[in-house]
Formats: C-alpha cells, structure tokens, sequence
C-alpha cells in the first residue's frame, strides 16, 4: 500500500491498521513498543503517540500498564444463546445499573408484552464494563405488574435472567434478535466513552419463557470492532415457522 498522499499521522495510523491486521491474521495480541514503531515506521514520538490515541479510542488497541500495547481481541456473543450475557464474556466485569424505574408504557414494547397501551412497565439501563472498559449499553423492558417490586432489587453486577428465575420462577428459553448497524449519537458515545458516530450494534432482542410467554424487550447496543456474532442453530427451520 502506498502512503505518500498522506499526512504524517495518517499514514503512521494506516501502517499502524495494516500491522494489526497482519498481527489478527496470525492469531497474535502483542504488539511492539512505542520504541520499535517508532523507528519502524519512521515516525516522531508525538505523531505515534497520537495514532495510537486514536486507534485505543477505537477500541482496536489498549494500553496496559507493565504490558505494553495490545491488541483487542474481539468476544464472540452467540445470538441464539439465551443464558446470560455474562458467562458468555471471558475476563473481569461489572455491570452499572444506570437507572431503573417504573415508566409509561412504550407501543412496541407493550405489543409484544402483551400489555394494553396503557398500562406501566419496570424500564433497567445498564452498562457493561469488560476488562475495566465499557462493553455495552443495555435497556431492557418488562411487565412491572408480573415482576412487582423488581424496581426494588439491586441489580448492580446481577444478571436480570437470574433474579428473573429465582424470584420469579422465569426460565429464559428462547428468543428472537433483530441485528444492525447503528451510529453512536452523543449519548451512546458518553455511555460507552467512543467517538461519537462509531459504528454499533444494535440488537433488539425478544425473549420468551417456559412457557412461550413472552417476559422481556430489550435494546443492546456494542461497539462494533469489539464483538462478533455467530449462530449455531440445531434446526433452523425451529426459527422460522413462526415469522
């Protein structure tokens, strides 16, 4: 790839990218010092220092103390799954209840609740923090009626799924998710500490109990170059007799 059009910064930030995509192919997270990519690429300290800024913003690298630079390896979410997010995540968490309150009904939401328009439901805002960054903002819909006094449990570093079965008896068994790109606006991007207009998921996600009632509505949205999803459907057609 040729750079000559570039600035300093960009071109040192496109060598930068190619290096780990080259380091991601090979199946290797470290990544060499200020001071080897300094004299490899040529460039001044302050104009590394920037890209590297740049792309740490982006979540592609992160910078860890007595370890150098690293690169992000992304976490795989399997979609159909309908445990909790939490033990499909490796590494240290935390989960921040933002807010949680008994609110107005919303249409989609109570459609798929099957509640009138009318009637109020217990809305849960909550951050996940990975490895001490922010790795999703959840907002997640449920009948306040059916879960009384669920705005009354602390769900800091709980699982909602799990509250949900032991206090309710709910068994999370199946769900639908709806999946696409969004741009991060400037709430999305203070919650999640990005640029804003940073590529997310967002994931709308139904979720059905034992006994094929419907029981959450939820919106996910994750930064884009952290994740990738996959599906691992027994029999697909389970997925599709209903649509």
């Amino acid at each position: 790839m040729e750079y000559k059009d570039l600035s300093p910064a960009m071109q040192s930030e496109e060598q930068l990218r190619q290096l780990i995509q080259e380091k991601v192919a090979a199946g290797e997270t470290s990544f060499p010092s200020e001071r080897a990519l300094e004299n490899e690429l040529g460039v001044s300290r302050t104009t590394l220092r920037r890209s590297l800024d740049t792309l740490e913003k982006e979540a592609v690298i992160q910078k860890r103390n007595r370890r150098g630079i690293e690169i992000n390896q992304k976490q795989t979410i399997n979609i159909l799954q309908m445990n909790s997010m939490s033990s499909q995540l490796p590494g240290e968490q935390k989960v921040e209840v933002m807010s949680q309150e008994i609110v107005a009904g919303k249409d989609e939401v109570n459609h798929f609740l099957n509640l009138s328009e009318d009637k109020p439901v217990f809305k849960l805002v909550r951050r996940r923090i990975v490895d001490n960054k922010p790795f999703s903002y959840e907002i997640s819909f449920i009948d306040s009626a059916r879960f009384a006094g669920i705005d009354k449990i602390d769900l800091n570093n709980s699982s909602l799924y799990n509250v949900l079965e032991k206090r309710f008896g709910i068994k999370p068994t199946y769900g639908r998710e709806e999946l696409r790109f969004v741009s991060a606006n400037e709430k999305l991007a203070e919650a999640l500490k990005v640029p804003l207009n940073t590529p997310l998921f967002e994931v709308v996600s139904k979720a059905f109990d034992q006994n094929d009632e419907p029981f959450e509505y939820s919106k996910q949205y994750l930064i884009g170059n952290q994740i990738k999803y996959k599906i691992n459907a027994k029999n697909i057609f389970d997925y599709l007799e209903d649509e």
